[in-house]
């Protein structure tokens, strides 16, 4: 009997302590949360490809396989972005000048399969978001992260121009899904409390 006792007494104060945590997180504004995506965009807003590195090989069992860059690139080609040769494997893809309009070398973070952060110097970009409006906001389910805050917003979008051929909408699905969404689909952004100040954090870090 005692044991239950001090057990429900420990999980009062524990949850007491919680509700007290809570407390002590003011609110965030929607002024205050606006800055913090409008920050996150700006590092994280580009719309890439994980094209990383060039030049750029599709073999034989790329084609069979239909991967990205077996769909993509001669797409690309026929647009004048890139250009290519064939190689014993099968066809190797370089940047033409055009191209290397669009391959931001700004330094990046992504997250990878397993949730881990990798950095990379350059990647083939086809659009940046910028902030519309912050909808809504809620707590994470985790009690633990309860300095915060899961931001949904919708966004204007500013795309390459040859994003409008019909081709390029084709193999680039989720870019043209997301240029027709302008002003209406939302997205997250994750902003954590820091020194008094909300700030874009990539979620997992």
């Amino acid at each position: 009997m005692n044991a239950i006792l001090r057990l429900s007494v420990g999980s009062v104060l524990a949850a007491a302590l919680t509700c007290v945590a809570h407390a002590s997180i003011a609110e965030p504004n929607q002024q205050e949360l606006s800055h913090a995506v409008t920050q996150f965009l700006v590092d994280h807003g580009d719309l890439c490809m994980a094209k990383y590195t060039w030049p750029r090989d599709v073999t034989q069992e790329d084609q069979q396989a239909q991967t990205n860059d077996a769909l993509q690139l001669p797409v690309l080609e026929r647009l004048g972005l890139v250009r290519s040769k064939d190689v014993p494997s099968g066809k190797r893809y370089w940047l033409t000048q055009k191209g290397q309009k669009y391959y931001s070398k700004k330094k990046r973070t992504t997250l990878g399969i397993h949730g881990d952060a990798e950095e990379h110097v350059g990647d083939f970009c086809i659009a940046s978001l910028t902030l519309d409006k912050v909808i809504k906001w809620t707590p994470p389910d985790d009690p633990k992260l309860q300095a915060e805050r899961i931001v949904s917003y919708t966004y204007r979008i500013k795309a390459a121009d040859w994003m409008s051929d019909s081709g390029a909408r084709k193999v680039f699905p989720i870019v043209d899904r997301i240029i027709r969404g302008e002003g209406k689909l939302q997205m997250t952004a994750t902003v954590q409390l820091q020194d008094g100040q909300w700030m874009p954090v990539l979620p997992g870090k």
